[in-house]
């Protein structure tokens, strides 16, 4: 349409100026021509606005269609979102079960075997020797003796072994217990132990026995054990505790009475070793590392109870001595400080 009008007005204007090359034309047909003319470019302005308004109507409208498919897709799309997700949320619980069922647990050693030594201290004990000797009537007739006194602490050797089961349990703190039952024994090698026993007011005078034992203790007992997993999976730290029974013997006593002195006079020499049961409780602790996929290495500090114990010896049988009864001596309870180290295997 705008080209059509810029065509007539070019057109108007070669005409007229042909016709005025031709002839001068009027005042009047001059004023008539320039009227048209402005007439003519009024309407291409009219024209003109109207097509940029139409064209500012056209945009909007592209605007507003737009906008409107962007909300009904976006709308759409977020249904979609949700619609998929309330699914995904529902199954959430269902994968997580699923996976914690998949994910491998940590496995304990299962079944296993260790051997062990270490040296450690016995404490010191209580000690009574007890027994009659025969005097005749003449001398007073039979003389009881109760003579006490405390033994020394000594230092000990000892080696022993395991045989245990452990298995894995998953706490509800997050962490892996190891829980593990075993049975153990171990053997206290021989030790001195030394003892003064005295036996006072026996008919106006005191009796003095310095005696001497050598003994060895072999302890059998059965243990819970948990240890704790820790973010180095190859170190375990564990603590543990058990009771059992000890067999405690001694070989070689002697005892030889210093006051009034009894010179190469062993009270015991009838029967100088014993042995005897009683009860036995530990409490330990200790780490263990992983050598490899089943070995390990081991290093613990473990507290002993021994519980008292009676021993008994044979009699005092010498030609120039007074007989007497055999002797039993009473130990109290002996405690052990023990520290070793081991290795072991699982299977």
């Amino acid at each position: 349409m705008l080209m059509r009008q810029g065509l007539i007005v070019v057109a108007s204007l070669m005409i007229a100026n042909v016709a005025h090359a031709e002839s001068v034309p009027s005042n009047a047909e001059l004023f008539r021509m320039l009227k048209e003319q402005q007439q003519t470019i009024s309407e291409l302005r009219a024209e003109l606005k109207q097509v940029k308004q139409e064209r500012r109507d056209a945009a909007a409208s592209s605007s507003a269609k737009f906008d409107t498919a962007a909300d009904q897709a976006g709308g759409s799309a977020s249904g979609a979102t949700i619609a998929a997700a309330a699914p995904a949320q529902a199954s959430s619980p269902a994968t997580y079960t699923e996976g914690a069922a998949a994910a491998p647990q940590p496995l304990g050693r299962g079944a296993y075997v260790s051997l062990f030594g270490g040296v450690g201290r016995g404490g010191d004990s209580s000690a009574s020797q007890l027994g009659t000797a025969f005097f005749v009537e003449a001398q007073g007739g039979p003389l009881a003796v109760d003579a006490k006194g405390q033994t020394e602490s000594q230092r000990v050797k000892f080696g022993g072994a395991q045989l245990g089961y452990e298995w894995s349990y998953r706490s509800r703190l997050g962490f892996d217990l190891m829980p593990a039952i075993e049975f153990e024994g171990l053997h206290l090698s021989s030790a001195d132990y030394r003892g003064m026993l005295e036996n006072p007011n026996v008919r106006g005078y005191e009796q003095t026995f310095d005696d001497s034992f050598s003994m060895s203790t072999n302890v059998f007992l059965a243990n819970a054990v948990v240890g704790i997993r820790t973010p180095y999976r190859i170190i375990t730290p564990y603590i543990g505790g058990g009771i059992g029974a000890a067999l405690v013997s001694v070989n070689g006593a002697t005892s030889e009475q210093t006051n009034p002195v009894e010179p190469g006079i062993n009270h015991f020499n009838a029967g100088a070793d014993s042995s005897a049961w009683t009860f036995a409780a530990q409490a330990k602790a200790g780490v263990r590392v992983a050598v490899g996929d089943s070995a390990y290495v081991f290093g613990e500090y473990r507290y002993l109870y021994v519980g008292d114990v009676d021993q008994a010896f044979g009699s005092t049988s010498y030609p120039t001595h007074v007989p007497t009864s055999p002797w039993t001596v009473r130990f109290g309870d002996t405690s052990y400080n023990l520290f070793n180290v081991g290795v072991g295997v699982g299977f």
